[in-house]
């Protein structure tokens, strides 16, 4: 996790102690807890489930600090676990505070070191244990100490101040875009897909769960790296999409970009994503792609492509035609880079109604009496001897096989629609 952890090297801590010449607290010191008010019961389930009462469960840490009790493994993240001790009997040993809460939990605010900004945590969490004795009390509890948001030696983030998790924003200090070191390390979660791993589900922001892949075998969310490392206060990078139109790099694991994987291009994204249009080229709609987390949105309005094939078709450029371009002409579309996709090729899940020809078949047999109803401005429709033959207006009845030798058209083979 880079520098993410919250002490990573107890040295640094040391160090700043024989700046400083003195050491502050000791473990046994008593110095009074300080007036709290009690936790609220939280909106939603945390990272460790609901709220529990800690008495109901085994104590841990007693020959510490206390103020600790073991949960289940399996009610612990596994990308969270390793930061707390494993208790004897088994299980985890968490403190009260994120027990009562499930996890939904932002620790006190304090005074660290040389005057710094920081957090209250527990001292049975290992690695503020391991510098009980450097770190002030302050505002806390006699069970926690207090740790700085920011070194005070390199300036360098330890994360401390991002050991939070709230029902709106997840874990995190809430910024967004999130700066300073990973929140989540995903090398320590299963991969799912090329720069992409699963997530605990409680862990993705309920708006964005509909628009995750599922892993494989479990509640979990195939999530992008970028948005775990963040807590999900990430902003795509900005790119050129269809047509030059203003787009955001998003991930090939998001199932809404792996659809389009053959009309979208990468432009200047990295090798795993695609540049997503944040209009529709086809309606000009609003795809979302430019709203994602704290994404401010397009810095302009859609861009309206050219239309072609008597007005039920756009131009595109033909990278974006991916697999259908071998189909396509050119039409009316006044620039050479430029294809006509019939808008009916653009909308999801098209595939065009099969017909029966009659020309074709009076002409050359049974054989080839199968077809598809496709639109009349596509070069191998555009034909004399192919019919209307029930199609729709604008359509006519492509033949299967292609005559006199019985070869097959391609009028019949799928069509990769687009967004």
């Amino acid at each position: 996790m880079r520098s993410s952890s919250w002490l990573t090297l107890s040295a640094i801590l040391i160090a700043t102690t024989l700046t400083a010449g003195c050491q502050v607290g000791s473990v046994g010191e008593s110095l009074g807890d300080p007036d709290d008010d009690p936790l609220p019961t939280p909106a939603c389930d945390g990272p460790f489930g609901p709220p529990r009462d800690p008495a109901s469960l085994p104590a841990c840490c007693g020959e510490f600090v206390g103020g600790a009790h073991c949960l289940p493994d399996g009610a612990v993240p596994g990308l969270v676990r390793d930061r707390f001790a494993a208790c004897a009997g088994g299980g985890t040993c968490v403190p009260d505070p994120m027990i009562r809460t499930g996890g939904v939990f932002e620790p006190r605010a304090c005074t660290s070191l040389q005057g710094a900004e920081g957090v209250c945590l527990s001292g049975c969490i290992p690695e503020v244990q391991e510098a009980w004795g450097i770190l002030p009390q302050g505002a806390c509890d006699t069970t926690e100490r207090c740790v700085p948001c920011i070194n005070p030696l390199d300036g360098q983030d330890t994360g401390a101040c991002n050991l939070r998790y709230t029902c709106e924003g997840g874990f995190g200090s809430g910024a967004c875009p999130h700066t300073g070191p990973d929140l989540i390390d995903p090398a320590g979660l299963p991969s799912c897909a090329p720069d992409a791993h699963c997530l605990s589900l409680v862990l993705v922001p309920e708006e964005l769960r509909a628009r995750l892949a599922d892993c494989p075998g479990s509640t979990d969310k195939c999530v992008p790296d970028d948005f775990i490392r963040t807590g999900g206060n990430y902003v795509p990078t900005t790119c050129a999409s269809v047509g030059g139109a203003e787009g955001r790099c998003l991930s090939k694991a998001l199932p809404e970009i792996a659809a389009q994987a053959t009309l979208l291009s990468q432009g200047s994204c990295d090798a795993n994503e695609l540049c997503a249009p944040c209009w529709n080229p086809l309606d000009q709609t609003d795809t979302g792609a430019c709203h994602l987390s704290c994404d401010p949105g397009p810095t302009a309005g859609p861009t309206q492509l050219p239309a072609c094939c008597d007005g039920r078709g756009t131009c595109v450029p033909a990278s974006a035609a991916g697999d259908n371009a071998d189909r396509l002409g050119q039409d009316t579309c006044a620039d050479e880079a430029m294809l006509c996709a019939p808008n009916v090729f653009l909308e999801p899940g098209f595939q065009p109604a099969t017909c029966e020809t009659e020309l074709i078949q009076s002409l050359f047999g049974a054989a080839y009496a199968e077809g598809r109803c496709l639109p009349d401005c596509l070069p191998d429709v555009d034909n004399f001897l192919i019919g209307q033959d029930g199609c729709a207006e604008g359509m006519k009845c492509a033949p299967c096989l292609k005559p006199p030798f019985g070869t097959e058209s391609g009028a019949c083979d799928p069509i990769v629609t687009g967004p």
